[in-house]
């Protein structure tokens, strides 16, 4: 056999067509995910900025409120800093309860609409500082 078939140069043709299209796709996505990581490098920047403008703000609104001797340590003072849980020490205890103990289910005294609604939110901050 001397030469290949019209079938056979066409296979070949079609393999290295999809064999490029595989590389197209391939390229796309490789560019597409690097755009992605440029925009999320772009996103933590920015909340890193938008971190250290609202640590400034609320370090100048301590300052504002806390007396002058206290200064020193404006930084707990900040909003940040004041919503996290203090690290565990070797002080911290548990509450014990006895072991028939079961907790009563009910309202303790009646709500408002707007005092339920104020409850709810002030339950949702605490949950989403972690207190409790």
């Amino acid at each position: 056999m001397q030469g290949k078939s019209e079938w056979e140069k066409q296979k070949e043709e079609e393999a290295k067509e999809e064999a490029g299209k595989k590389r197209e796709e391939k390229e796309k996505k490789k560019q597409k995910k690097e755009k992605t990581m440029e925009v999320k490098k772009v996103a933590e920047e920015w909340e890193i900025w938008d971190e250290e403008e609202e640590v400034a703000k609320s370090e100048v609104e301590a300052k504002k409120m806390v007396p002058e001797k206290y200064h020193q340590w404006i930084k707990m003072f900040g909003k940040k800093q004041s919503e996290r849980m203090p690290t565990r020490k070797v002080w911290d205890h548990a509450i014990d309860v006895k072991k028939r103990f079961v907790p009563r289910k009910g309202k303790v005294y009646p709500l408002s609409r707007e005092e339920r609604e104020e409850v709810r939110e002030f339950i949702k901050e605490q949950l989403r500082k972690g207190y409790i």
